[in-house]
């Protein structure tokens, strides 16, 4: 998935265009199930980006309803409703962990299932590279130079991966890291969905 860097600053004018572009592809159905997922993930952190597909999704219902009905205007409602079926996103399937990083591998944004895995909140974690937090003495080191190449060569990679809670105890996880580039092949974010594969009862029995 290619689209442009959102940051909570003003963005330059090249790259908000890249952004709107993106958007009226998510809104027009013309992005891929794997895209669409991904740039929903952004949709749960950025409000910016929010509101311009809720107004993009606004607009679309404007132009179907004045094609059937001649009507230019839309019900005063229809913008907040669509708002808020943004915020419903999360609520469509089961939340996967999820840890959404900025393109130097710091991170921006967990979701609860991530909180309630790893034992961390957000506040804990902003900021941070989540595997300096995360891995320890049992941690595959070579599983993380995998890692490691495969973000450098901006790829999507899958590991297995031994972390360790927040109270110390390990747990066994696949984690499926997902670049979100720019159109220069440049990295935005990186998506990464987790799931626990062992507990640490599970583990020390092994």
């Amino acid at each position: 998935l290619t689209f442009a860097r959102t940051v909570i600053c003003p963005v330059p004018a090249m790259l908000a265009d890249l952004l709107q572009d993106r958007a009226a592809l998510y809104v027009s159905g013309a992005m891929s199930a794997a895209e669409r997922e991904n740039f929903e993930l952004i949709l749960l952190f950025h409000e910016e980006l929010k509101r311009h597909v809720a107004d993009l999704q606004s607009t679309a219902a404007t132009l179907a309803l004045a094609s059937v009905r001649q009507v230019a205007v839309p019900p005063a409602t229809l913008r907040a409703r669509l708002f808020a079926s943004l915020d419903r996103l999360p609520a469509r399937t089961p939340s996967p962990a999820v840890v959404v990083t900025d393109g130097a591998g710091l991170v921006e944004w967990i979701n609860p299932a991530f909180s309630a895995m790893c034992g961390y909140s957000l506040d804990e974690l902003r900021g941070r590279k989540p595997g300096t937090v995360l891995q320890g003495a049992a941690t595959d080191r070579s599983a993380v130079a995998r890692i490691r190449e495969a973000v450098r060569l901006r790829r999507e990679c899958t590991e297995t991966l031994v972390n360790y809670h927040k109270n110390g105890s390990r747990y066994l996880a696949e984690v499926k890291i997902s670049p979100v580039l720019d159109e220069d092949h440049q990295p935005l974010w990186f998506v990464a969905r987790e799931r626990v594969l062992a507990s640490e009862a599970e583990l020390a029995a092994g």
